[in-house]
């Protein structure tokens, strides 16, 4: 059932959330060059299916070492919830490893399981080159494809555009790899809307209409929705789709790791606040 909609929320979720040559070398590994969004950032959403919750994704980002340069991972993890997990169990793993200079791909990774689907693939790039070569390690398939100087997988894309404001009533056009392909992705953008969230109040956010080049790369049929926050850090707040079957809604629900702003302290205060009460409910408790 959720992997209709795999495309669609990778794209979503990390759109915000988340050229130019290959040839720059990260910095050293004792001094990780500074970045528009605080690495060690982790944002958690749930994933409802109409009124059913159905799941959630993690989306992390950290610091890794690999042949002696400094380079960027940011994983996302979907997996279903006990409800979904009886009828149709997902668990999608999709990484990518970049190199922070120009902010380009060093190799796209995506394990899914979803009900008796799996996928294992690797992306690898080679932007001196031009080309991108495609493995899929299940199926013993191999592809090499043509790729332009900022050619960017879907995750470096979607946090590479976290460093840009969009301004209501433009569009913006970018050329993106998804599945060994690559695409043209249109962004609608359109009005400021203040959005009401659970433990993080009135947040401003806005709305972004994705759209590819030809239907069916994001929603097979139908519209989706992404709310972005009006702000510095500039997460998806909220994603909708409207499909024939049902609507998909995605909420931001927590925000951890580095940082001082709202979106952490929101979290921090009504985390304290649920353990007062619970402390409170006890001694009641014990009291009576």
């Amino acid at each position: 059932m959720l992997h209709k909609f795999r495309l669609f929320l990778l794209l979503a979720l990390a759109l915000f959330s988340g050229a130019w040559g290959w040839i720059a070398r990260a910095e050293s590994a004792s001094e990780p060059p500074a970045l528009w969004f605080d690495v060690g950032e982790e944002l958690v959403y749930s994933i409802h299916w109409g009124v059913i919750r159905v799941g959630e994704t993690r989306v992390t980002t950290e610091w890794m070492e690999e042949e002696g340069r400094r380079l960027l991972l940011i994983r996302y993890r979907t997996k279903s919830n006990s409800f979904l997990s009886k009828i149709y169990p997902v668990d999608d793993t999709i990484e990518a490893v970049i190199d922070p200079v120009p902010f380009l791909p060093i190799r796209f990774v995506k394990k899914l399981s979803e009900g008796k689907r799996k996928t294992d693939e690797v992306t690898v790039f080679d932007h001196a080159a031009g080309v991108a070569h495609w493995t899929d390690a299940l199926k013993n398939r191999k592809k090499d494809f043509a790729i332009d100087a900022d050619t960017r997988d879907l995750v470096t894309f979607m946090y590479f555009m976290r460093k840009r404001a969009f301004t209501p009533g433009e569009q913006v056009e970018y050329r993106v790899m998804a599945d060994e392909k690559i695409y043209d992705v249109f962004l609608n953008v359109g009005s400021i809307d203040t959005m009401k969230m659970e433990g993080f109040g009135k947040v401003k956010s806005v709305r972004v209409t994705p759209e590819a080049a030809f239907e069916g790369l994001f929603v097979r049929k139908g519209k989706m929705v992404v709310w972005v926050s009006h702000d510095a850090r500039r997460v998806a707040t909220r994603i909708q789709a409207t499909v024939p079957v049902a609507d998909i809604h995605i909420n931001l629900r927590e925000v951890r790791g580095p940082g001082h702003d709202s979106w952490v302290r929101g979290k921090q205060t009504s985390g304290a606040a649920d353990m007062s009460t619970t402390r409170a409910a006890e001694e009641n408790k014990h009291v009576n």
